[in-house]
């Protein structure tokens, strides 16, 4: 830490923005631990609903997408706490996969309120609370990414991060197919539905799908880089090699 601030390797930076650059980092730690807090409320709550009402089918809620990546989310954000608490820079790990979530939050959140919103969900679940469902679907994905754009001190990313983003969508995907042809025809979405949306429209949603999490997370690279100019230009993070 002293030698982050030390004006010999801060050079015309300085140490005034590089101790602003670790108090926002503080700050977004502690708010990644809070949202992790919240994800872990939001899912407590949702399960309790289902198993309250009867129809908890654990098979079947773990499959969802949505759940999926809202577990990942909890690893993830208290990750990104603990870094933020501790850590100046994150790890070039940890930032590759911190960008994996962020296409895979807005992916959630845009697909759910542009597709799913008001549609019955397929188990007959009729949610008693709102909250968790406005915490999983548009709060958590607002705080991803907001704190993807604020957040300084990420590593530097390469543009092979596309391919790894795409890694598991494509296991879920042919997971969840697999599971619904082989096994007992459940599907967590309709548009995985070759019954109701025809192979050929299952194909079309899921090509697009993954065009749109390949584009995001490119946008989400392109952000990183951006932002490492910004902030090291104005003193708020350190030259990277």
């Amino acid at each position: 830490m002293s030698a982050l601030f030390d004006p010999a390797t801060t050079s015309r930076t300085g140490p005034r923005p590089l101790r602003l650059a670790t108090a926002l980092r503080r700050v977004f730690g502690v708010l990644n631990l809070v949202a992790a807090g919240a994800v872990v409320i939001a899912l407590s709550v949702n399960i309790s609903d289902r198993v309250v009402q009867g129809i908890f089918e654990p098979t079947h809620y773990f499959q969802y997408f949505t759940i999926q990546t809202c577990l990942i989310n909890i690893v993830v954000l208290t990750m990104g706490g603990l870094f933020g608490l501790m850590r100046d820079v994150d790890t070039r790990w940890y930032t590759v996969l911190r960008a994996c979530i962020v296409s895979y939050a807005i992916v959630v959140g845009v697909i759910y309120n542009l597709l799913l919103a008001g549609l019955s969900v397929n188990d007959g679940y009729v949610a008693s609370f709102e909250f968790p469902n406005l915490i999983q679907h548009v709060w958590i994905p607002i705080f991803i990414a907001v704190e993807w754009l604020l957040m300084p001190g990420r590593s530097r990313l390469r543009w092979s991060v596309l391919w790894i983003a795409a890694v598991y969508p494509l296991l879920w995907v042919a997971w969840s197919l697999t599971r619904g042809l082989a096994g007992d025809g459940w599907f967590p979405y309709f548009f995985l539905n070759p019954g109701e949306m025809g192979v050929g429209g299952v194909v079309a949603y899921l090509l697009s799908i993954a065009a749109f999490i390949i584009g995001l997370c490119a946008l989400a690279v392109g952000v990183e880089r951006v932002h490492a100019r910004l902030y090291t230009a104005i003193g708020l993070d350190r030259p990277r090699l």
